[in-house]
Order: C-alpha cells, then sequence, then structure tokens
C-alpha cells in the first residue's frame, strides 16, 4: 500500500481482500444510512406522536435558524418509558462527565455527554446525540462531532480493555439536509461503529423503530 510521500508498507493479501471488501461494503452502509435521516419537520411530528414537549437550540442572532432539540426530547422521553418500566434510574441531561472508579481504574469522560444509566458515577449505558437542523449547509461542527466521538469511545475502550468494565455506547444522529452536504463525516460515524469505538449508531427514523427494543433488551437482567 502506498502513500502520499511515496512511501509503501506490505499488506497480507487477507487483509488487502478484507479492507476492500470493507469499502465496497461501507459505501452500500453510507446510502442505508443517509436514508433513514429525517427532516426537522418529520422529527417534530414523531415528538407530537409521543406528547412530548420540544425546546430550541438558542443562538445570540435572531435572524439564524432556532433549531429544534426534536432528537433530544424523543431520545429522552422513549429512555424514560423504558427506565420506568424496568425501575432503573437514568440522567437525560447531564451537567457534568462520567466518572468510573473500579480497582484497577479511574477514568473521566473527555466531554460531557448526552445521557447515561443509571447516573454519572459508573454508568452502565451513555449515549451522545447530535442533530443539526439549520437550513445553511453543514460546517465544521460536524467535523468536530466526529473527532469527539471518536476521543470518547477511544478513551473509553481503552479503560475497558484495562479493567474488565463494560460499557455501551449509544450515538444518535439526525438532520437531513446539513448531513446531505457532510457525508464524508456521515460516513466516519459508520467507520467508528464498525471499529467497535460505538457499540449502536441510531439514524433518524431508527430512534423511532429501534431504541425502545435496544435499549429494554440492553436493560434485562444478566444470567
Amino acid at each position: 500500500m502506498n502513500v502520499s510521500n511515496g512511501e509503501s508498507f506490505h499488506m497480507d493479501k487477507e487483509h488487502v481482500n478484507l479492507l476492500l471488501q470493507y469499502l465496497d461494503f461501507r459505501q452500500k452502509e453510507l446510502e442505508r444510512v443517509y436514508a433513514l435521516l429525517r427532516n426537522e419537520r418529520q422529527a417534530l411530528k414523531f415528538c407530537k406522536q409521543l406528547g412530548v414537549t420540544v425546546s430550541k437550540t438558542k443562538t445570540r442572532t435572531q435572524d439564524h435558524h432556532q433549531s429544534s432539540k426534536a432528537l433530544i426530547a424523543a431520545v429522552t422521553a422513549i429512555t424514560r418509558t423504558v427506565c420506568e418500566r424496568k425501575g432503573v434510574d437514568f440522567n437525560p441531561n447531564p451537567q457534568t462527565r462520567c466518572v468510573w472508579c473500579s480497582k484497577r481504574g479511574l477514568h473521566v469522560t473527555a466531554r460531557n455527554l448526552d445521557g447515561a444509566i443509571p447516573a454519572l458515577a459508573n454508568p452502565t449505558i451513555i449515549w451522545e446525540i447530535k442533530e443539526y437542523w439549520g437550513l445553511t449547509s453543514g460546517g465544521s461542527k460536524m467535523s468536530d462531532a466526529v473527532y469527539e466521538t471518536n476521543l470518547v469511545g477511544s478513551e473509553l475502550r481503552e479503560f475497558e480493555e484495562h479493567t474488565g468494565v463494560k460499557v455501551v455506547h449509544v450515538f444518535f444522529l439526525d438532520g437531513q439536509q446539513q448531513w446531505s452536504v457532510r457525508k464524508a463525516d456521515l460516513l466516519r460515524f459508520v467507520d467508528l461503529m464498525h471499529q467497535g469505538l460505538i457499540d449502536y449508531l441510531l439514524v433518524g427514523r431508527e430512534v423511532e423503530t429501534q431504541w425502545e427494543n435496544i435499549l429494554a433488551s440492553l436493560l434485562e437482567p444478566r444470567s
């Protein structure tokens, strides 16, 4: 395999074949994921069906589009329903970082996350949410989201490997119009999941059809 400066390195044929298979797969996966994205109207319609109130992301410039927090509202409502049914606590709006403490190590997340079960101390399930509903094209904030998730996932997996602690890392994203011009960043989220840095990547309509069942299964008692 050649790199940009003319250097090269040897790869076993089986690894080359696997890489080529994955490159073909990831392109098909991008098409599948992109088709799941919703526009803001569709996301708000689902929240109305759930009967939840949706707040907005306020900006200093009043003529700028005031994006709704529809995905956050939906994820929180579904999570609350499942957790109440299972008798489990959760934190839907962390104002500080998650921390894990075990006999073999201590880990604090690099940034505040968007939810944790059962609490910010030693959670077993965490999630991040990225929804972009602006009327302009997507920007560098979406590349930043890839970096942030990569960082959280990498540090968490390193801690898990060292301590034996297991944490489920879920990522939600939505916003058809803005992701349509940031497909390279969208593709990186597909890569992060298949690298094992995200356990579940739920896109757009999947929050409507899959999150409740996934969460219920995760909260089932393990023998």
